[in-house]
């Protein structure tokens, strides 16, 4: 039985740095999520060209289990991801090539894992060390259309 998950929470935001905001949906074109301040043909994060992070997926399992242990501080978009989904554990299993289809149309690429940026530190200061190998992945633009809360999410294979 192939295992499916869902979409909890759709985010972006023009600015760098986190949260990035609650959208009703996204829309995924060539570049990442229009709008977001880490889509466009240059990716300036970190201040480098960053191709491989157009997109940033985090695990909804992973955002309880720090709420739990850090008094409810995260909400959708607090980690900075633009997608938050629901049912694949904490995304730990995931390797650069694998693809996740999200509804009908998009599907994304995944770079690799995200790695915790010193930033989450200002939610909290136990932040960095409660989500080494949690953080989430990176993911580039594969097939392009609109995501949206509710969006089944598989796993692609082509």
């Amino acid at each position: 039985m192939m295992k499916v998950g869902k979409v909890i929470s759709t985010n972006l935001s023009r600015n760098s740095g986190i949260p990035k905001y609650e959208k009703e949906f996204i829309e995924i074109y060539k570049f990442g999520v229009k709008g977001d301040y880490h889509s466009g043909k240059v990716n300036f994060h970190a201040n480098k060209n960053n191709l491989g992070r157009q997109i940033s997926i985090v695990s909804n399992e992973v955002l309880k289990e720090i709420n739990g242990l850090i008094g409810k501080k995260l909400f959708p978009g607090s980690l900075g991801e633009n997608i938050l989904i629901e049912g694949f554990g904490y995304l730990e299993n995931f390797n650069k090539g694998d693809k996740l289809k999200f509804g009908d149309d998009v599907i994304l690429e995944i770079t690799g894992q995200n790695q915790p940026c010193a930033t989450l530190n200002s939610i909290d200061e136990k932040m960095l060390k409660l989500i080494i190998g949690k953080r989430g992945l990176l993911a580039n633009v594969f097939e392009t259309g609109i995501i949206k809360k509710g969006d089944e999410v598989q796993i692609y294979n082509n």
